[in-house]
């Protein structure tokens, strides 16, 4: 008995969460194993920060080989083979890819380049010790989502989890899992990317339970670098100035009238160099940080609270637009004892809300849903009626239910007599409701 109880142990103690950033540029990936206390970024060279692999492929036609990153980018620069980029725009067109003579389903092309990236894993464990994946997206869309889960199926990896965020939900999970004194107040986050910076502003309702943190999205594309290809050291300080004039004027209307705690500056882009004075702003009572894998990590984070919930998914909650901004749930008998039961959390993305389940109706033929804002308001209900249905009464009449979502706002039910046994076979109704939380 107690060999078999330290072998689960081991076991669970082992389970890895992944963290995959994937862009059509860069992809990074973090792992946490369920006894790290902080998760980290796979580096492709020992003792160094150079956690960007290049979203792209190389297929050698004549050995039918292919290879990923930085080395498909050397292979195809000395015409070793055929590039394949822009995986996640095919990934969103649902198009198949030409790759020489050859055409390829996205699909196949996404399960090669995430097999290879696991590869990376493999030095710090093994894919049976993977339980779950969350992939940050720029961009959520059904379509992606589709053909990375189909990718992830065929890797053959027993039992892993997959889940989707957005970079609002990365950075989330980032902060609530640091020091509580670096987000004592708002946080700030800039992200430096080719189309210019992109601000996040995380600020928290605290009259609220649970708490509820809502982020602020914002792109200024008037930071998007040129590039200059002159020589002339005069021209260089003169553009330099001009863009740290720019950052420091966005700096200022972000802090302006709030208490910003921390501030987080991603990208390579940002550099001492040319951003003297709006760094020297920033410091000014903030603590300030500059990386570029913060999303990565946060993807993690957000994989390990599904692995092993912790306490910060009861006191915290994200809302945002592609949030469910309520609990729903039922109040139904477990033996002797009246129990709510939830159904859908509120926080969790809209596309990613389902449940199924059984129950057993006892008194009438309708099931009422108790709608919770988290916003502090009161409760309301949804009733919902099983038309044409009798219930007997004797708790014979099982009702099999499933709740997911159409959009943000609305919530979509199917209902279905299952009958009891031979005795009471399913009579064969179906019921379809759909409700908005729009009016809540």
């Amino acid at each position: 008995m107690l060999l078999e109880r330290t072998l689960d142990e081991l076991t669970k103690k082992n389970k890895v969460a992944l963290g995959i950033d994937f862009g059509n540029d860069i992809t990074q990936i973090t792992y946490c194993r369920a006894d790290q206390s902080m998760p980290e970024t796979i580096s492709l060279v020992n003792g160094e920060e150079q956690y960007n692999i290049p979203t792209v492929l190389c297929r050698n036609q004549e050995q039918h080989q292919w290879y990923y990153g930085k080395e498909a980018l050397q292979k195809a620069q000395a015409g070793e083979g055929i590039l394949v980029e822009d995986l996640v725009l095919f990934a969103n067109n649902g198009s198949t890819v030409e790759v020489g003579d050859m055409e390829f389903a996205i699909e196949e092309l996404m399960e090669i380049f995430l097999k290879k990236c696991l590869g990376l894993v493999s030095a710090f464990a093994t894919p049976q010790d993977i339980s779950h994946i969350a992939f940050s997206l720029r961009t959520v869309t059904p379509e992606l989502m589709a053909v990375l889960k189909k990718a992830v199926a065929e890797l053959k990896l027993d039992g892993v989890q997959v889940q989707f965020m957005s970079r609002k939900d990365c950075f989330f999970q980032y902060i609530i899992h640091q020091p509580e004194e670096m987000w004592i107040h708002d946080v700030l986050l800039f992200e430096y990317g080719t189309s210019g910076v992109k601000s996040y502003l995380l600020e928290k309702n605290l009259k609220t339970r649970p708490i509820v943190c809502m982020i602020q999205e914002e792109l200024f594309p008037q930071m998007k670098q040129q590039g200059l290809t002159t020589s002339i050291r005069e021209q260089k300080e003169a553009y330099q100035l001009q863009l740290d004039a720019a950052f420091l004027e966005i700096i200022r209307e972000k802090c302006e009238k709030r208490h910003i705690t921390s501030v987080f500056l991603l990208g390579d882009e940002f550099s001492t160099q040319w951003c003297k004075e709006s760094i020297r702003y920033l410091c000014k009572g903030r603590r300030v940080f500059q990386g570029n894998n913060l999303f990565c990590k946060g993807a993690c984070y957000g994989a390990r609270e599904q692995m092993m919930p912790s306490t910060l998914k009861q006191e915290y909650v994200h809302l945002s637009d592609e949030k469910l901004i309520a609990n729903l749930g039922i109040n139904c008998n477990k033996g002797m004892q009246e129990i709510y039961l939830p159904l859908l959390h509120a926080g969790t993305n809209w596309y990613e809300a389902e449940k199924e389940l059984d129950v057993m109706l006892s008194v009438n033929n309708k099931i009422p849903i108790t709608i919770t804002p988290v916003d502090g308001r009161a409760a309301r209900k949804a009733e919902i009626t099983l038309e044409g249905l009798h219930v007997r009464g004797n708790r014979t009449n099982r009702v099999g239910i499933r709740m997911d979502m159409t959009d943000a706002h609305t919530v979509r039910i199917s209902l279905k007599d299952k009958g009891f046994g031979d005795i009471f076979p399913s009579s064969g109704q179906v019921w379809q409701e759909e409700f908005s939380l729009k009016d809540l």
